[in-house]
C-alpha cells in the first residue's frame, strides 16, 4: 500500500468519523471531534494546495464568501452600536469561521461519490440515536448506571416521565429534525425496492422522537413528503407518481393513527388525554412563556431600529442567560432583530438565488433520489429552528451547506480523485 492511499484513507476516515460524530452527538464532546476535524482540515488543504479537488460550480464559492461578508458586515454594526465584544466574536466565529471550514469540509466530500454512503449514515446515526434514547429511558426507570455520569451530562440525558407521555432532553434527538424528513424522503422516491435500511432507519427514529415526546420532529415527519412532493413538482421529477407515493403515506398513516388512538383508549383512557395534551399544547398562545416573552422582545427591539438592526450581539430587555444575554430560542425573530429590514431582505435575496440554482440542477441530474431527500432535509432544519437555537451551534451549521454541497457535485460516474488517481 502506497503512501497515497494510505493519506487517502486516513482522510476518508477521519472525514467520515467525523460527519458520524456531528450526527450521532451534535452539540457535545467537541473535544472528541477536534482531532478528527484537524486531520480532516489538514489533509484536505493539502489536497487544495495540490489542486485535487475541482469547483465544478462557479457558485459554490461566491456562496461561502458572500454569506461570510454579510456576517462581516452585521458583526461590524453590532460593535458599532455597541454590542460586547464577547458576544460579536461568537458570531464571528459561528457564522464566518465555521462556514469556511465547513467549505473545506464541502469541497472534498463534493469530489467524491458522497451518493453511496448517505443513507448507511444517516440510518446508523439515526440507530445510534434511539439506541441513546432507549438506555436513558430505561436507566431513568430502572437505575442501570452503566453510563459514567459525565458522559450523560455531556448529552443531556435527561428523562422526564409525565401523564401520558415521555420527555427527553437528549441533544442528539435535535438531529432528528433533519434525518427523519430525509429518511422518509428517500423512502417515497426510492425506486429500486432496496428500502429495508432506510426503513429501519426511520422506524427508530420515529420511535426515538416519540419517547422524547419532541413535537417539532413529529411534525417535520408529518411535513416531509408534503415538502418532497413541492421540490419535486418544481424540479419537474415524476410529479404523479410521487403525489400517489404521498397519497398513500398519508393514508397509511391516519389508518394507524385512527387504530392507534382506538386502541390507546380502550387500554387507558389517561394516558391518551395526557399525549394529546402534550402535543395541543404547542398551538396554546401563552404570553408569559419564555419563548413568547422573547419574541415579543425581539420584535420590539426590531421596531426601534429597523433598518439594518442590532447587528450581532444585540441585548434586549428580556434575558434568556444571565451568562450570555446575546443569545435567544428563535432563530429568525432574533435574526429580524440583529439585522432588519435590509439584512433580511439581503439573506432572503441569497437563499432564494442558491435555492433556484439548486432546483435548475435537480432538473437535470441522475441523482434527484439523494438531493431531493437532502433539500428535505436542509428545509427541515431551516423549520425546526424557528423555535430553536439549531444554527448558532457548530454540527448543526452543516445544513447551510447542502445547497452548495449540491452545486458542486459533479455529475460523474465515478469520484474526481479517483479518476484522477491523485493523493491526498
Amino acid at each position: 500500500m502506497g503512501y497515497s492511499e494510505i493519506m487517502n484513507k486516513t482522510l476518508r476516515l477521519s472525514v467520515t468519523t467525523l460527519l458520524f460524530m456531528i450526527f450521532l452527538i451534535p452539540q457535545s464532546f467537541m473535544q472528541i471531534k477536534l482531532p478528527f476535524l484537524s486531520l480532516a482540515l489538514l489533509g484536505i488543504g493539502i489536497g487544495i494546495f495540490r489542486g485535487n479537488y475541482k469547483v465544478n460550480h462557479r457558485a459554490f464559492i461566491l456562496y461561502y464568501f458572500l454569506f461570510s461578508l454579510m456576517a462581516v458586515i452585521w458583526c461590524i454594526i453590532g460593535l458599532i452600536k455597541g454590542a460586547a465584544t464577547i458576544a460579536v466574536m461568537e458570531s464571528f466565529r459561528v457564522y464566518f469561521v465555521y462556514m469556511w471550514i465547513y467549505f473545506v469540509i464541502t469541497i472534498y466530500i463534493s469530489n467524491n461519490e458522497y451518493h453511496k454512503y448517505t443513507d448507511r449514515l444517516f440510518c446508523m446515526a439515526a440507530i445510534g440515536i434511539g439506541t441513546i434514547a432507549l438506555y436513558a429511558l430505561a436507566d431513568h426507570v430502572y437505575g442501570l448506571g452503566w453510563l459514567d455520569q459525565a458522559l450523560a451530562d455531556e448529552m443531556y440525558l435527561q428523562v422526564g416521565i409525565h401523564d401520558g407521555y415521555v420527555q427527553m432532553n437528549n441533544v442528539n434527538i435535535g438531529m432528528l429534525t433533519f434525518i427523519i424528513p430525509y429518511l422518509l424522503s428517500r423512502i417515497i422516491l426510492e425506486q429500486s425496492g432496496s428500502r429495508q435500511l432506510l426503513f429501519s432507519g426511520l422506524v427508530v427514529a420515529v420511535i426515538s422522537a416519540l419517547l422524547a415526546s419532541r413535537r417539532i420532529v413529529l411534525f417535520l415527519f408529518l411535513l416531509a413528503p408534503l415538502i418532497t412532493y413541492v421540490i419535486c413538482f418544481f424540479s419537474d421529477q415524476q410529479n404523479k407518481k410521487t403525489g400517489r407515493q404521498v397519497l398513500f403515506f398519508y393514508s397509511i398513516l391516519a389508518t394507524i393513527a385512527v387504530a392507534g388512538y382506538w386502541l390507546a383508549t380502550l387500554m387507558s383512557p389517561a394516558l391518551v388525554d395526557g399525549f394529546l395534551e402534550r402535543v395541543l399544547d404547542i398551538f396554546k398562545n401563552d404570553p408569559e412563556s419564555d419563548r413568547q416573552l422573547q419574541h415579543s422582545g425581539l420584535i420590539e427591539g426590531f421596531e426601534n431600529q429597523y433598518l439594518v438592526g442590532s447587528g450581532f450581539g444585540g441585548t434586549i430587555d428580556v434575558v434568556r442567560s444571565d451568562e450570555r444575554p446575546w443569545t435567544f430560542e428563535l432563530t429568525y425573530s432574533r435574526l429580524l432583530f440583529n439585522a432588519g429590514f435590509f439584512g433580511i431582505a439581503l439573506l432572503g435575496l441569497f437563499f432564494t438565488y442558491y435555492i433556484f440554482l439548486t432546483i435548475k440542477k435537480i432538473k437535470k441530474t441522475k441523482h434527484k433520489d439523494i438531493y431531493i431527500p437532502l433539500m428535505v432535509g436542509f428545509f427541515s432544519i431551516l423549520i425546526a429552528s424557528a423555535s430553536n437555537p439549531y444554527l448558532s451551534s457548530f454540527d448543526f451549521l452543516f445544513a447551510l451547506s447542502i445547497v452548495p454541497l449540491i452545486l458542486n457535485t459533479k455529475e460523474t460516474a465515478v469520484s474526481y480523485i479517483e479518476a484522477r488517481g491523485a493523493g491526498v
